[in-house]
């Protein structure tokens, strides 16, 4: 039995993250910023802090000071205790200081209020104004070390160089910059060619050297944004430009572009986001989840890219995503002066062909900024090993693009002038910085040789194919690939995958016949014709533009009829993660369930997908939880019925036999999983099972004093996680000797970085599973004892979660357990916790498994026979004629 100091031991924790959650004085970010060993043993920053951080006299934020304090307040020291939990329980009102008072001061002063607008604060950060906290304080204890602002940021909305035209309508255009590159230049051709029939707005996050060309082809301009543009901002933005103007639709161009994406959404702007990043290279990882999102209609502009998002994010596969080639962009002139473009054009052409270079010399270049994505050290080992194989030939290497810098670049460009040097290549390769005249370039070149090791689909490769230009590149690499390899130009254009020795080859073919170079050239320039007709791109963009307004139209119908319902549930939809008021949190539902990006229940009991695939929605789009409240709310079987906290335990018979198993495999958890199941009067007979004699040792020490029977700890392989021990080694024994069994495990997932994660999916589980003062197994056993019609209980998971990786084995295993046809939506016990009668998943026990059946260690994070297994118990329940009941504890979710 769990010793009562334990007991107190562990509520305590849970007081004292509480209390310095509330404060707002410990801030997560900063105090890993500031502990980089704390992010390389990916431990929670904040168990860190309260165990060994504080006494360490390291600081939790930038508005306490650990050490100080500990030096100043000795009998804290003394005591062993937390110093900043020391301060909010008492140090505070004893008058104490949580830093030097110059400090504090500093911190006022740098920060005064007359600096800071705390109405706006508070209506641009709602968690603020939820939690009641004082703005000001939020800011200089928290916000701003969070990357929140103090005040509105400072943005312009000019008139720009295209009259408007009220009876025409209004479009918006958002580009992350108004540099010379690639996004950039597309975003400006996008305002172009739709200012033909519409008034364009345009945003440009931050600034950059054709900010000029976006004023004067767009109708209003706004932008540059200072300072850091977040979704916050950007809401707040947009709420300015409402108030202006009604859009038709926007288009958002770039994953960088994304933070406005929420801020559209919740206006029911119809949104298109262009993607051309590999998913591969976007960190963090959710953004470009946050992406689908939030956009109604996206848009890859090569397959290529829109295969490794699938291949990062198999839940988009399901996903409706466009993939279209984007037409060819015009370069905006950094000099309209005709004079000026002549001579950046006899300079650009007097640095790739000198007077002193041979007029038969061959000509490769490369274009684009240096860096390791561009594969420029390709290009040097292509180079190399061209001039190894080429004998006579005299042939000139020139890289064009900003960013070759190896007096100061310590990351790649001095490695570069290495391996130029090793090779003996400096009289080959030269290096010139980007140039408003490219054109000029293609001209003089006589092959573009795209190294990049992932590059979606680079302008420099549409223009290269519109000149003419012979071009190589790598496979798996690059959309120009695809292109070329659908119009039958893999064998002359495309070498493997980063083999520059196959890319030397191709290269020396062009260079050693110029016939073969003009007849490549003449079909690349057709090809390029076919593939990449802006006016066609627009015409595309615009029918998806039209199509999302039509769907951006139901969910707003959508919308309203789940708000009229007020049928939310706070505390069980919004994950810990976020804070979101009730509105909010509607509209991330119905967008979830439209975009099939992370969907949830919006309240317990009842499964959206079920009533989606077992009864069926009224019109194409249309929320299944809003055609549900249309309906009437028919009963059927996408209604659970849910077990809770308030109901009345009922008494339990004698003759009723229960036995509990727990799989430990993390000790650490059992004094709190004990002390939750003694929270209870029930005292379920205790199968316990161990992957060591190490962990025996401990778990025998902890249930010594259980007041029911411990009937058996066992030392088991460690293989089948927790579902190999249930079966394998103790399934016979439940269906000799038992009428309701428990299955319980130490849950820490591990494979997700953040362990915060881990632990409040297993503080749920025990919550609805054991409950302790909620005394929830009592409730449930008792029902079960009760009505003999239930099979299993198990909680209410807020996500949904469906087959995922798991479906080829699950239709396997149900074969032998004569299941029939799987649904494609259903409920399960997710994380493998749930209180079963027997007899409702006997045909899984005697499947007879054997250790050897289970897959070994270790396992992936899905798509193992385990993770099917797991969604089979309530299944097989329901086959046996069995109802599966649900619990729900409120204020607990994940």
């Amino acid at each position: 039995m769990l010793s009562f100091s334990k007991i107190k031991s562990y509520l305590r924790l849970q007081r004292a993250i509480k209390l310095i959650k509330s404060s707002g004085l410990f801030v997560r970010e900063w105090y890993l910023s500031n502990n980089p060993d704390i992010v390389q043993a990916k431990v929670d920053p904040l168990l860190h802090f309260l165990r060994y951080g504080g006494q360490e006299g390291r600081d939790p934020g930038p508005a306490f000071s650990s050490a100080w304090y500990l030096g100043q307040y000795t009998d804290v020291r003394a005591a062993g205790m937390n110093p900043l939990l020391h301060f909010l329980i008492s140090g505070k009102e004893e008058g104490r200081l949580r830093q030097p008072a110059h400090a504090a001061q500093v911190v006022d002063q740098v920060i005064s209020p007359q600096e800071f607008d705390a109405q706006w604060y508070l209506n641009v950060y709602p968690d603020v104004a939820r939690a009641g906290v004082d703005p000001f304080q939020h800011y200089i204890l928290a916000g701003k070390s969070e990357g929140r602002l103090g005040r509105p940021p400072t943005f312009d909305i000019k008139k720009g160089g295209v009259k408007l035209e009220p009876a025409r309508d209004t479009v918006l255009v958002v580009s992350h910059e108004a540099s010379r590159s690639g996004a950039p230049i597309l975003s400006l051709n996008l305002i172009q060619n739709l200012q033909k029939k519409y008034n364009v707005v345009s945003i440009i996050i931050d600034g950059g050297t054709i900010e000029n060309n976006f004023c004067e082809d767009s109708t209003f301009v706004v932008g540059p944004i200072t300072p850091g543009w977040t979704p916050a901002i950007a809401g707040f933005v947009i709420d300015q430009l409402v108030e202006i103007h009604q859009f038709r639709f926007a288009i958002v161009n770039s994953i960088a572009s994304c933070a406005i994406l929420p801020a559209l959404a919740r206006r029911f702007i119809p949104t298109v986001s262009l993607i051309h990043e590999f998913s591969a290279y976007i960190r963090p990882r959710s953004i470009f989840l946050e992406v689908i999102l939030w956009a109604n209609e996206i848009v890859f502009s090569a397959g290529l890219t829109h295969e490794n998002a699938i291949s990062e994010y198999p839940e988009l596969e399901a996903h409706h995503c466009h993939v279209i080639p984007q037409g060819r962009c015009v370069l905006p002139l950094a000099d309209k002066d005709s004079i000026s473009q002549e001579n950046e054009a006899a300079r650009i052409l007097s640095a790739l062909r000198p007077k002193n270079l041979s007029k038969n010399a061959l000509l490769v270049i490369g274009v684009g900024s240096v860096n390791l994505r561009k594969g420029v050290d390709l290009f040097i080992d292509c180079a190399a090993k061209i001039i190894q194989l080429s004998h006579n030939l005299n042939i000139r290497f020139v890289w064009i693009g900003k960013g070759y810098n190896p007096e100061q670049d310590l990351g790649y460009s001095v490695y570069l002038a290495d391996q130029i040097h090793r090779m003996g290549l400096q009289k080959n390769i030269i290096f010139l910085e980007e140039t408003s005249n490219i054109e000029a370039a293609y001209k003089a070149a006589d092959i573009l040789l795209i190294s990049s090791r992932l590059d979606p689909l680079p302008n420099v490769g549409i223009d290269a194919m519109a000149h003419g230009l012979p071009l190589v590149c790598f496979k798996n690499t690059t959309g120009i690939a695809d292109i070329l390899i659908s119009n039958n130009l893999e064998d002359e254009c495309v070498a493997p995958y980063l083999d520059t020795a196959r890319m030397a080859e191709k290269v020396l073919a062009f260079a050693r016949s110029k016939s073969f170079s003009l007849l490549v050239g003449e079909k690349l320039k057709q090809a390029a014709a076919r593939e990449f007709d802006m006016n066609d791109y627009v015409n595309r963009l615009e029918q998806i533009s039209h199509d999302a307004r039509d769907n951006i139209l139901q969910e707003q119908a959508d919308f309203s009829e789940i708000v009229r319902s007020c049928l939310v549930r706070m505390d069980y939809f919004v994950p810990p993660s976020m804070t979101l008021s009730p509105e909010e949190a509607i509209r991330y539902y119905v967008r979830a369930w439209a975009s099939g990006i992370q969907r949830r229940k919006l309240f317990p009991g009842f499964h959206p997908g079920i009533f989606a695939e077992q009864h069926g929605v009224n019109r194409p789009g249309e929320d299944p939880l809003a055609a549900y409240l249309r309906e009437g709310q028919p009963s059927g079987p996408w209604l659970h019925q849910i077990i809770t906290p308030d109901e009345i335990a009922l008494p339990l018979p004698s003759s009723v036999r229960i036995a509990l198993h727990i799989h430990v495999y993390y000790s650490d958890l059992v004094p709190g999983i004990m002390a939750q199941l003694n929270g209870n009067h029930v005292r379920p007979d205790l199968f316990i099972s161990v992957p060591s004699q190490t962990v025996y040792d401990v778990v025998s020490g902890e249930l010594h004093n259980y007041q029911g029977l411990v009937v058996e700890i066992k030392v088991t392989p460690n293989r089948g996680r927790d579902i190999g021990p249930f079966l394998s080694a103790f399934g016979q024994t439940f269906v000799g000797d038992y009428d309701i069994v428990g299955h319980l495990h130490t849950k820490k997932t591990v494979e997700v970085q953040d362990a915060a994660v881990g632990m409040t999916w297993h503080s749920f589980i025990m919550e609805n599973m054991l409950g302790g003062k909620n005394r929830m197994a009592d409730i449930i056993l008792g029902r079960m004892a009760a009505d003999s019609s239930i099979g299993m209980v198990f909680p209410d998971e807020p996500h949904i979660v469906g087959w995922e990786k798991n479906l080829p084995k699950a239709e396997s295993i149900a074969d032998q357990l004569d299941l029939g046809a799987l649904p494609l939506y259903f409920s399960f016990p997710v994380g493998t916790m749930f209180w079963t009668r027997v007899d409702a998943i006997l045909p899984i026990i005697n499947l007879e498994l054997t250790w050897d059946d289970y897959p070994d260690e270790p396992l992936p994070y899905d798509g193992t026979m385990l993770h099917a297994l797991e969604r089979l118990f309530p299944l097989t329940a329901t086959k046996r004629g069995y109802t599966n009941m649900l619990t729900n504890v409120r204020g607990v979710t994940r």
